[in-house]
């Protein structure tokens, strides 16, 4: 763990110097060249440059830059290019708003490129350094069941890029933990151990310098973030309900509305060649309206592009779509795969009924369905729906309803909601070029 952080490190370092560096190398260049620019450009260009390396920092953790091993390089290199991107708007924002207008633009587009070639550059080796230098961690899941402990670690194993050589360990055969800690470099435990059992280990290993990770359970999701209080000589916990409070409220509310507002006007040409693309497939509707199940439970229809042929569910009734549907449409397949028709979705949140950010509204039908074998399924209508969320950027289409649970309840108890939002915001828009996860 420590080589990780080591990495880590060395990646948030050097990718600071090359920012840095991406409009000051371009000066010396042009210079070389006996093309020098002016000194009102080089001071325009050290007037922006603080603001560019500190949302620069924001954004090496938004897109988990400092990840060596969770993130394939792919996906790596799209966070590298989402973030170039920015800084280059940024730069042309920043040129109007402090009037630094001797900033040329060849200039922005001339670092914009340096940062993405050298940034990916960096990774790629950076990557490769550490696969060769540092061996895989082994790890360990105590769990109370052989085929549960294998069905977690099947599922480790099946992660791209993972390399963590995984074992179980029964805790109802021995429960003497002296046995694994000097084996494993990571332990996991399994969040539907007894309470009693859970404490006891936590009590082990916070005496040790070792990582502990837990596999939460609902239970332990709903004391994320509590509040401490004192009475007296005791000390209490204060849990709060998943519900937002007023000041999160209002500050979602801007954020709907102006990212609506944005991704609307954005969209306009795609929203246009899409209708007329699915009238020439398969003619009318557009649209899709769907009964949803909203805050409280209340219904809403939600506006959706329609991906598959006409009455779908005349035969079936209410059924969730899988992979490789015929019901779906040839353009539908493409609109599915990219999120496109999710974009309507934005009026619902102009109206009131959705949010940019929260749980994925399900239909009331299936919310009874899901609730025989997810119990506390219908806990996230507490909050008003969203058209992404933790599930869309950390989940797929197929992960089981009790883990999007979990990802939906882990969201509502973020600290600072506002700032989560502006997370979820800016990783969905890496989902367009991810159809493996919207499968």
């Amino acid at each position: 763990m420590e080589q990780k952080r080591l990495f880590g490190f060395l990646a948030f370092t050097l990718d600071l110097l090359i920012v840095y560096f991406s409009y000051n190398s371009i000066i010396i260049a042009e210079k070389c060249f006996g093309k020098s620019y002016s000194a009102q450009n080089v001071v325009a260009v050290k007037q922006i440059l603080p603001y560019i390396l500190f949302v620069f920092i924001l954004l090496f953790f938004v897109y988990k830059l400092y990840e060596i091993e969770e993130l394939d390089f792919y996906e790596t290199f799209l966070g590298i290019v989402f973030t170039s991107i920015i800084l280059a708007f940024l730069a042309l924002a920043l040129s109007f708003f402090l009037r630094a207008f001797a900033l040329p633009r060849t200039l922005i587009l001339y670092s914009f490129i340096f940062q993405i070639v050298f940034l990916s550059i960096f990774h790629y080796f950076n990557y490769r350094l550490y696969i060769k230098l540092v061996p895989p961690l082994k790890g360990v899941l105590i769990s109370f069941n052989e085929k549960r402990a294998m069905d977690s670690i099947n599922y480790i194993k099946s992660i791209k890029g993972n390399r963590l050589l995984m074992s179980s360990f029964i805790l109802n055969d021995d429960k003497n933990l002296n046995k694994i800690f000097d084996k494993f470099d990571i332990v996991f435990v399994d969040g539907k151990l007894p309470l009693k059992d859970k404490e006891e280990i936590a009590r082990f290993f916070a005496y040790k310098n070792k990582p502990l990770y837990v596999l939460p359970d609902i239970y332990e999701l709903l004391l994320l973030n509590p509040e401490v209080h004192n009475v007296g000589d005791r000390i209490i916990l204060e849990i709060g309900s998943l519900n937002i409070n007023w000041i999160d409220k209002f500050l979602k509310r801007l954020l709907d509305i102006s990212v609506s507002l944005v991704a609307l006007i954005l969209f306009s040409p795609i929203l246009l060649i899409v209708s007329v693309l699915i009238l020439l497939d398969d003619g009318k509707p557009i649209f899709y309206l769907q009964k949803r199940a909203g805050i409280n439970g209340r219904t809403f229809n939600t506006i959706k592009f329609r991906t598959m042929i006409k009455d779908a569910e005349k035969n079936t009734g209410a059924v969730l779509s899988s992979e490789n549907d015929p019901r779906v449409t040839k353009i539908g397949k493409f609109l599915r795969k990219t999120g496109i028709d999710e974009v309507p979705q934005f009026v619902n949140v102009l109206r009131g009924e959705m949010s940019v950010v929260g749980p994925r509204p399900e239909r009331p039908e299936l919310i009874e369905k899901i609730k025989k074998d997810v119990p506390n399924y219908d806990i996230r209508l507490n909050v008003k729906p969203g058209i992404t969320g933790f599930a869309q950027i950390y989940g797929k289409y197929d992960t089981p309803f009790e883990e999007k649970l979990k990802m939906d309840i882990a969201y509502v108890k973020q600290k600072y909601l506002f700032f989560a939002d502006i997370y979820v915001i800016l990783n969905t828009v890496k989902l367009f070029f991810l159809p493996q996860k919207r499968k």
